[in-house]
């Protein structure tokens, strides 16, 4: 893995297949605003709402051509079987997200992260039915308060437009991209640091649900929606 800050090299495979879905990504994107706030050295998370395949397909990588870094996905592991879908997995180095194993994805995570890499993670978990932000899990503040970095938060809007659940060809339609200022959350670490130290279950929870809950609210405000839980 790379040192902190240094450019990250990309095989001329991934590089094909990342323009292949920059370029059909182009009559379906109306904008990305933001992208000053993608931080081109050290590590930090890319957490965005998810109601299509086509977030990581179109804006995942826009956001690695903008920062000419790896943004490492989590990817469901039911799609492990998919050859397109596992190629890109394979290529981008992202990391299968299996349910029976979750401290195996925490962990690959916490490494790119340690070695100055960027994260991107869907707090909700699954792509939302119906385009409405649904309640986010908690394993994005345990990761951010593990590895001690920022989180930008990600707005994406229509994409559940253009290819809804369940869809297998895209439709026409314009969605975008808000890309929010870097949220640290440096007031939390130490109350969660010894609360992780005294095995209190109940006080991480509680510290992971406010800090997942600060996260999702902001996603919800640049998404143009509510977040009610």
């Amino acid at each position: 893995m790379p040192d902190r800050g240094r450019k990250e090299s990309f095989s001329l495979k991934y590089r094909f297949v990342r323009i292949l879905l920059i370029l059909l990504s182009l009559p379906y994107i109306k904008k990305i605003n933001g992208t000053q706030n993608l931080l081109k050295q050290n590590p930090y998370i890319i957490a965005a709402n998810h109601a299509s395949h086509i977030d990581w397909a179109f804006f995942y990588n826009r956001f690695s051509a903008i920062t000419k870094r790896h943004v490492h996905c989590f990817a469901t592991i039911k799609y492990y079987n998919v050859p397109f879908f596992n190629l890109y997995v394979t290529l981008s180095q992202s990391i299968w997200m299996d349910p029976r194993q979750p401290v195996r994805s925490m962990y690959a995570a916490l490494e790119y992260l340690k070695h100055g890499e960027i994260v991107a993670i869907f707090p909700e978990g699954t792509r939302s039915p119906d385009g409405k932000i649904k309640k986010g899990k908690t394993g994005v503040a345990a990761l951010v308060l593990q590895a001690k970095v920022p989180v930008v938060p990600v707005g994406l809007i229509g994409t559940d437009k253009v290819l809804p659940k369940g869809a297998v060809l895209p439709r026409f339609a314009r969605c975008q991209a808000n890309i929010g200022e870097p949220m640290r959350f440096d007031t939390f670490y130490k109350e969660h640091d010894e609360a992780v130290d005294q095995n209190d279950q109940d006080k991480i929870l509680e510290i992971e649900e406010k800090v997942t809950r600060i996260i999702m609210k902001e996603i919800a405000r640049l998404s143009d929606q509510e977040y009610p839980y």
